[in-house]
């Protein structure tokens, strides 16, 4: 790992510092989008069943769309929020 680091930290000074802060602020930004990405799926995944098992149920056409409707975030809602 501090092999990887190595050309990073002989850079001068002030700069190896600079490289070291972006770096870090990319890994992070990876990270949390992997983690979203994951979350949606999670979510997707999770609204499949859902709408399966109504169906298995034998609901009627009208009943499961009702329910859907009634499950739909609020429009005042932020459009980011997990609704999970």
């Amino acid at each position: 790992m501090f092999e990887l680091l190595r050309p990073i930290t002989e850079i001068a000074p002030p700069f190896n510092m600079i490289v070291l802060i972006v770096l870090i602020g990319s890994v992070a930004g990876v990270i949390n989008t992997i983690a979203k990405q994951a979350c949606k799926y999670g979510c997707h995944r999770q609204d499949l069943e859902f709408k399966r098992e109504l169906i298995d149920r034998g609901l009627p056409t009208d009943e499961i769309e009702r329910i859907i409707a009634a499950q739909s975030p609020v429009s005042g809602e932020k459009q980011n929020t997990v609704r999970c």
